[in-house]
């Protein structure tokens, strides 16, 4: 795409703002990097150097010096410009579907051995396999999802979730429920 003289003003516009925004011109830091290292080369730095001067001094020949300040910019700008995630825990059910799909792929089910030529389908059956397993249904008969549950249960760790007892619906089956009633004196 070739840019015409107008196009290319505009875009020189856009940047000598930005530039101004941040600061002047020229300056592209952001401001917490800048506070950080100002406050390092003005307090921390001049405490600190002496020791620091020493401790590289004892490393000896051949070794490879990085010089201390540029050691403390570049740990403090890491811990405090870059935010470390936490890794979410992956649940059991989540686990019992990855050794499923982990099963099918090592069966001949859903595609040769190794691979699965239809995953969606196969994600589904494997997937309802293990919430089958999850409340407690019965193993199927056989094949690669009998397997499959098997696995589901045995990381899923219980025998499956606790039924109620469902309230009976027609009146012959509420006679059970029924309060017996007070004798009157006569």
């Amino acid at each position: 795409m070739v840019l015409s003289k107008k196009d290319k003003e505009e875009i020189a516009a856009m940047f000598d703002a930005f530039a101004f925004r941040m600061g002047g011109a020229g300056q592209q830091s952001r401001p917490v990097e800048r506070m950080v290292m100002d406050t390092l080369t003005g307090e921390v730095f001049p405490i600190v150097k002496e020791s620091a001067e020493a401790f590289s001094h004892r490393m000896g020949p051949g070794r490879q010096y990085v010089p201390f300040p540029e050691q403390v910019v570049g740990t403090a700008i890491e811990t405090a410009l870059v935010p470390t995630k936490r890794k979410k825990a992956m649940t059991k059910f989540n686990k019992a579907v990855k050794e499923g799909m982990k099963i099918v792929r090592s069966s001949t089910s859903y595609g040769k051995k190794g691979t699965i030529s239809n995953s969606k389908k196969a994600f589904s059956a494997v997937t309802k396999s293990v919430s089958k397993a999850r409340k407690g249904g019965k193993l199927t008969k056989k094949g690669v999802m009998r397997k499959v549950q098997q696995k589901a249960k045995q990381i899923l760790g219980f025998k499956g979730i606790a039924k109620t007892k469902k309230r009976p619906k027609t009146i012959g089956q509420l006679a059970s429920y029924a309060v017996p009633r007070r004798r009157s004196p006569r």
